[in-house]
């Protein structure tokens, strides 16, 4: 399916296909500027998550309450925009996105409303009693998952089965200092035919996440010369401006082209790793 956008006072036009985005400057002279309603959103649906990662940038806990009437909210949010408004696509987060209770309902209403559902887990549903149920919704839903590749939890296994059912798979990897630069490393060369992006997303002092620096010269010279698969977060951008290396860099800053909605109030943020400036 192919989908289009445009907004002229933004210079802007914007083609997706297939999990693809080709923005296109309307003035070529003239750069993009920041959308008023942008092309994709990280949406929260939950606050609970079993996982109890010591780093965890959202602080999120199994005492956490999955949000309530986030069906409606969806549909009242989303549902209000025309059809040039909608994002292209959304990453459904929490949490851990696939404990809530209306999880499957909501891949499924963003579907309805043309609007491709993707989501971030850490794959701790592969135990649980719909897990059948999930992967179904998977497959029928949503364009792509991101698994969190944490190294204390056994996300091999769903890695496994949702690449066995020829899902859009992309890891997600925390980066810091050295040992989790090669802990990437091992993922990568083990994994590297299989995934289409290794997202790689800076340590952040967030949440319950303590403070660490993150050794970028190592990170240099450990990334495999095919940068094709990398992907790098927003919180990399000041890394890669500093230009001592040959990966390509977007023109744009991050964030100009998506946000982040908070369903629990209906927050919304530039992005989840800045919670102090709501929009």
């Amino acid at each position: 399916m192919i989908k289009t956008r445009e907004f002229k006072e933004h210079n802007y036009r914007a083609i997706w296909y297939n999990g693809k985005t080709i923005r296109i400057a309307l003035n070529p002279d003239k750069p993009i500027t920041e959308l008023d309603y942008p092309e994709f959103y990280d949406v929260k649906i939950t606050g609970y998550c079993e996982g109890e990662c010591p780093w965890c940038y959202m602080d999120s806990k199994k005492t956490d309450s999955h949000y309530e009437n986030i069906i409606q909210k969806i549909k009242g949010y989303f549902g209000s925009m025309t059809k040039n408004q909608r994002p292209f696509q959304v990453a459904i987060g929490g949490g851990e996105p696939t404990d809530h209770p209306d999880f499957i309902e909501s891949l499924k209403t963003f579907k309805e409303l043309g609007i491709e559902p993707n989501y971030t887990t850490n794959g701790m549903w592969v135990d649980s009693d719909n897990n059948i149920e999930i992967l179904a919704a998977t497959k029928k839903y949503c364009g792509g998952v991101a698994v969190s590749c944490h190294p204390h939890l056994s996300w091999k296994r769903v890695a496994k089965i949702l690449w066995s059912q020829d899902a859009k798979l992309n890891f997600h990897i925390i980066i810091s200092d050295k040992p989790s630069i090669d802990y990437f490393k091992e993922i990568y060369d083990e994994w590297n035919k299989s995934v289409d992006y290794f997202v790689l997303l800076p340590y952040g002092n967030q949440g319950r996440a303590e403070e660490k620096d993150i050794d970028w010269e190592y990170l240099l010279k450990v990334l495999p010369d095919d940068h094709s698969k990398i992907a790098f977060g927003a919180n990399f951008y000041s890394y890669l401006i500093q230009g001592n290396h040959n990966i390509k860099v977007s023109l744009y800053e991050p964030e100009i082209m998506s946000k982040f909605l908070d369903l629990e109030d209906m927050g919304l943020y530039k992005s989840s790793f800045n919670l102090m400036e709501r929009i």
